[in-house]
């Protein structure tokens, strides 16, 4: 998803904060750029994060396999 907030993708204008009226051009380009920059951002960290977790969880889950299957 990180990467088509990136793109600036069309279908997610809806989910990036922006104000009602702008008074230039300018400023509304200026502002949906950051918008869409800040959430590809957000989804990328996210996505990290997520990564971690799971080779943290595989690692942790090959310990006690390890361990359980040693017992017997």
């Amino acid at each position: 998803m990180g990467l088509f907030f990136f793109m600036e993708s069309v279908a997610l204008v809806e989910d990036i904060p922006l104000e009602e009226h702008y008074k230039s051009m300018e400023a509304f380009m200026t502002d949906k750029n950051a918008a869409f920059a800040a959430n590809a951002y957000n989804c990328w960290i996210a996505a990290c994060m997520y990564l971690f977790t799971i080779l943290i969880s595989a690692q942790q889950f090959y310990a006690n396999n390890k361990t359980t299957s040693a017992a017997f």
